[in-house]
């Protein structure tokens, strides 16, 4: 095998290769077998007919998957030899194949890009205080009491006015909890639950600007061009499902088309760095912690866990879902290995 290599740019790979005939009897030879062994022919049992004959009766199949293990073989070796690590499916761009004189192919192929990790410990956050105010309390349990109002008749006409009910036990326990004081105590808890949620997800947006700024290098751009319509794909999905006309949600996806293009840069880069640290520092996916996933999935969707495995399968999905899982790992790693300064609004 002969192999020659461009980089017409970065991440971007051609191989142009060349296979002595040779080369293709063995892999043509055990495909006739496996054909022979389906073939059904006159005169023959299913799978006793001889391989001259399967070769004669069959001769599209046996070339055409002949073809298909060698081009993905060599490309892989290829790729393998030179230390590359493809991102995407290779592209075959021209093909000359003849079983008797050899095989010609070129194929272009995306790789990770390659660059050194910046600084990542120690990173500086900042953070607010945890606190959840009376006044907060107050302004919940004001906006459950008014979605609880009823409209009843005014006195001597057709008009209704809204009648709040009372801040008391009775209204507590219309929403399950004993006492109005359980009621502001539960209250009190998911309001602290929803701004520990929001300033962990800031922690987490710092991290992410800090790796960022950090580590400088080219994508691969077919890759961001995959990534860029996932994110067009899910931007007027979401718009449609909010009530926006579809030729309206196209019109508004045409408004923030640089800005989908921008995100999908910034998670394809980002999901880069956070998985050559994980690499670094050993961080890696256990089994318990799959399960754990897909246990979540199956109990957000409704359904069984191995019918969604299945749909995630069939959807080329499951490397996603072990990538966030890991993903979220060094995170964690992340925000435990960084500098964290408590800042009070207005210091």
């Amino acid at each position: 095998m002969t192999v020659a290599v461009k980089q017409p740019q970065p991440c971007h790979y051609v191989f142009t290769i060349h296979l002595k005939a040779q080369a293709i009897q063995p892999v043509r030879e055990a495909v006739i077998q496996e054909v022979q062994r389906e073939a059904t022919i006159a005169g023959f049992r299913k799978g006793k007919a001889p391989k001259e004959l399967v070769a004669q009766h069959h001769p599209t199949v046996i070339r055409e998957e002949t073809l298909r293990r060698l081009t993905r073989q060599v490309v892989e070796q290829v790729a393998t030899d030179r230390k590359l690590k493809p991102v995407g499916p290779f592209e075959v761009t021209r093909v000359e194949f003849d079983e008797t004189k050899g095989m010609q192919l070129e194929a272009q192929v995306e790789v990770e890009p390659e660059f050194a990790l910046g600084e990542y410990r120690r990173i500086p956050l900042k953070t607010s205080p945890l606190t959840v105010t009376p006044d907060e309390v107050a302004q919940a349990l004001a906006r459950l009491q008014d979605s609880m109002a009823q409209l009843v008749p005014v006195a001597g006409g057709d008009a209704k006015e809204k009648r709040l009910p009372a801040l008391d036990d009775e209204l507590a326990k219309d929403v399950g909890h004993e006492t109005l004081e359980h009621l502001k105590s539960h209250l009190e808890a998911k309001l602290r639950e929803q701004k520990q949620a929001r300033l962990q997800q800031d922690l987490e947006s710092q991290v992410c600007e800090a790796l960022l700024a950090r580590h400088q290098f080219d994508l691969p751009q077919r890759l961001v061009g995959r990534q860029t319509e996932r994110l067009k794909s899910e931007f007027q999905a979401r718009l449609v499902l909010a009530g926006t006309p579809e030729e309206q949600a196209q019109q508004e996806l045409i408004k923030y088309e640089a800005q989908v293009h921008d995100n999908a840069n910034r998670h394809v880069k980002l999901a880069f760095i956070l998985e050559r640290l994980a690499r670094a520092e050993g961080v890696s996916v256990t089994q318990d912690e799959v399960v754990d996933r897909l246990w979540k999935l199956s109990q957000r969707m409704g359904k069984d866990p191995a019918e969604v495995r299945r749909a995630l399968d069939a959807k080329g999905l499951w490397p996603s879902v072990l990538s966030s899982i890991l993903q979220d790992k060094t995170m964690k790693f992340l925000l435990d290995s960084a500098h964290v300064e408590e800042v009070v609004s207005g210091q």
